[in-house]
This record gives C-alpha cells, sequence and structure tokens, in this order.
C-alpha cells in the first residue's frame, strides 16, 4: 500500500470517529456470482448496475431476471445493459446468471447506464439511462431514461422516454426505478449535481488550479461540488408518454458524511425500502424505510461496509425480499483488480436485518 493510501486511510478513520459512520456492517460479504459473458476479451465478466427482480410464477420460464451494465476499467462505451435469468436448484437466490441478450448496445456518442426493470401483468419491461446520446438530442435533453418491453427474446421499444433531463449539471433521474402504482405508475431517482457549474466555468490557471483543489477535496471527504439533494419523484399513467417531474425529498436520518448515490426499492410487509449506495467513491451500503412511500429514513447501522467485506470499489446494489429471506446484490472489486467489478449476493432473515441495523 502507497504511502498517499495510508495516509488517506488514518485520515478517515479519524473522520469516521469524529461524525459517528460506522466502520462495520451488518450483513456478511456473500458468494461471488457468476454471470454468463458473451464477450470476456472487451467486457472480462465485469459487473455493475445490477437489479434483480423475481417473478413468482415465471417469465420464459424463468423466476429470477437481472438487467447490468459492464463498466470494465470504469469504461463508459461498455456500460450497455444485458438482460440475464438465473435458475436456482434450491428456493434460494441464484448464484449463477445466463446471457440473455444485450437491451441496448453502444451509442455512437455518448453512452447508457443504470438499468431498471418492473414486471407488470404477466410483462416485463426493461429501462436505463442513455447520456447525451443521439436520442437525447432527438429530444432536446442532456439526460433521458428510455425502455421498452420483453417479448419473444427481445426488446420492443418505447418511443418516447419515461423520464426526461435538460440540465446538463444536475439530474434527476439517475439510476431511476420504475413502481406500477395503483393503476398508474411512479418513478424514484436520485437528484444530484455533478458539478458546479461556476467552477467548471472558470478558465485559466486559477481555475484549474482550484477544479483541483476541489477534487483532493472530494477526495478526503471535507467538500464536494457534487450534491446529493435526495429523492426525486416522478409520476405518469402509461408507459408510452415521458412522466411528470413531481419534486425532491431529502433522506433522513443520513451520516454527514453520506452523500447517496444509486439505491433500489423493495416492498415487504406493507412498508417499502430503499438499499441505498452512499457515497459514488468509498460508499457503504444502507437500508432506509418509508411508510408514506415519499420520505425514507436511514436506518442507524449499514448492511455492508468496505472494512466488513475487505474489499473496495462497493457500488450500486439491488435487493428483494422472497419467502422472509433479505437477498442483497451488489458489486465490488478486489483490492489488486480495480479494473474488475464482480457480483456479489449474501441473504439474511428479514426480521434479523431489521433488527441489527436498528
Amino acid at each position: 500500500m502507497s504511502v498517499a493510501r495510508r495516509l488517506l486511510g488514518l485520515f478517515r478513520e479519524l473522520q469516521y470517529r469524529m461524525y459517528g459512520r460506522s466502520f462495520v456492517g451488518v450483513m456478511s460479504p456473500g458468494d461471488v456470482c457468476s454471470v454468463e459473458d458473451r464477450t470476456p476479451g472487451l467486457t472480462h465478466g465485469d459487473v455493475v448496475h445490477p437489479c434483480v427482480r423475481y417473478i413468482e410464477d415465471g417469465f420464459e420460464g424463468h423466476k429470477w431476471w437481472m438487467v447490468y451494465t459492464p463498466y470494465y476499467a470504469a469504461n463508459a462505451s461498455l456500460e450497455n445493459p444485458i438482460l440475464c435469468y438465473g435458475d436456482s436448484e434450491t428456493d434460494e437466490a441464484p448464484k449463477r446468471w445466463s446471457f440473455c441478450y444485450v437491451i441496448q448496445p453502444q451509442q455512437s456518442r455518448g453512452y447508457n447506464s443504470d438499468p431498471t426493470m418492473f414486471f407488470r401483468d404477466g410483462r416485463l419491461f426493461v429501462f436505463w439511462r442513455e447520456n447525451e446520446t443521439p436520442r437525447t438530442d432527438a429530444f432536446h435533453c442532456c439526460r433521458a431514461t428510455f425502455g421498452g418491453e420483453v417479448k419473444a427474446g427481445k426488446l420492443v421499444p418505447f418511443e418516447n422516454p419515461l423520464l426526461v433531463e435538460p440540465l446538463n449539471y444536475e439530474d434527476r433521474e439517475t439510476c431511476p426505478t420504475i413502481i406500477p402504482s395503483d393503476g398508474s405508475y411512479m418513478s424514484y431517482a436520485m437528484h444530484l449535481r455533478f458539478f458546479s457549474s461556476r467552477l467548471r466555468s472558470m478558465k485559466g490557471v486559477l481555475g484549474k488550479l482550484l477544479n483541483r483543489c476541489a477534487v483532493v477535496l472530494d477526495l478526503l471527504g471535507v467538500c464536494s461540488q457534487q450534491k446529493s439533494y435526495g429523492i426525486a419523484i416522478w409520476t405518469g399513467d402509461t408507459l408510452q408518454h415521458s412522466f411528470s417531474y413531481k419534486k425532491t425529498v431529502r433522506f433522513k436520518g443520513v451520516n454527514k458524511l453520506y452523500r447517496p448515490w444509486h439505491m433500489d426499492f423493495f416492498d415487504y410487509d406493507g412498508v417499502r425500502y430503499a438499499i441505498v449506495q452512499t457515497n459514488q467513491s468509498n460508499a457503504d451500503l444502507c437500508l432506509a424505510k418509508s411508510t408514506d412511500g415519499e420520505t425514507f429514513t436511514f436506518f442507524k447501522k449499514p448492511l455492508i461496509t468496505n472494512r466488513t467485506i475487505d474489499m473496495v470499489g462497493i457500488y450500486k446494489p439491488t435487493a428483494l425480499v422472497v419467502d422472509d429471506v433479505f437477498y442483497l446484490y451488489y458489486t465490488a472489486q478486489d483490492k489488486d483488480n480495480r479494473a474488475l467489478n464482480k457480483l456479489y449476493m449474501t441473504k439474511m432473515s428479514i426480521n434479523q436485518i431489521l433488527n441489527s441495523v436498528q
């Protein structure tokens, strides 16, 4: 380990203690998953942004489905959504995933990200986010969420984007989750500011110096151009037309060192839960709950931390409860290979989880 990394580790140790950020999560690292890769020389079996859904009666012969994107060596051109199915010899969530097909190929310009999916009335729908692509240009925006329906082994795309973000440095549709709601639909997405427009517009030596200082301060967790405003809520009556942005609600009970970045949602026993990646880098995975479907409050203890699993690069999780068992899928990097993101699955009784994170 380099001297710089050791110093950073010591600084974070002190910082964690000052702000009460927990070092240890309540869940084990779990097991690494096997995900079939049809282009191993290019994508190297890399997995980020998993979204896993369980369909009790099955869909096209399978109960477990996942959509994800590769992101090997942080190469955004590889970040193209892939649909998979998983089968298990028991009733547990699968650790082996089989390739189905690429949902959205590489763009001629810009890139894809943040896939999600849901099942309703015997139909499976997949969505993903596009960033500065020809299609976002056509709809006069910087970023948008597009999607379609899975039918007979292919995706039938919808013509219009579901969520539309015109702003350059801000996004209200990061990592969206679409949820059917009383005959209509809603979407939760992270509302983020990526950069300060004022700082980015500064030119010359001073501008370069201030931007470099901002990167260092962000690494130290002192301050950041990036802002996490909370959960953006969108609503719509149909998947064929764009949703309307309703409002942004802040998380409650968030540690001061957290800037929530990506998330997924699930319902259990009449309560809606968010599983949250707490920072873009140096993240924990935490659970939050809401009784009104809008205001989400963090539980005190994290589910997963870097120290707990002895890995780095924790990224967007996905979670669900089946037969009172809480299944958590997440991605992380080995310390000796930061270019490769692997998929892991860990599990615990949902009642034990809820008792442990209090």
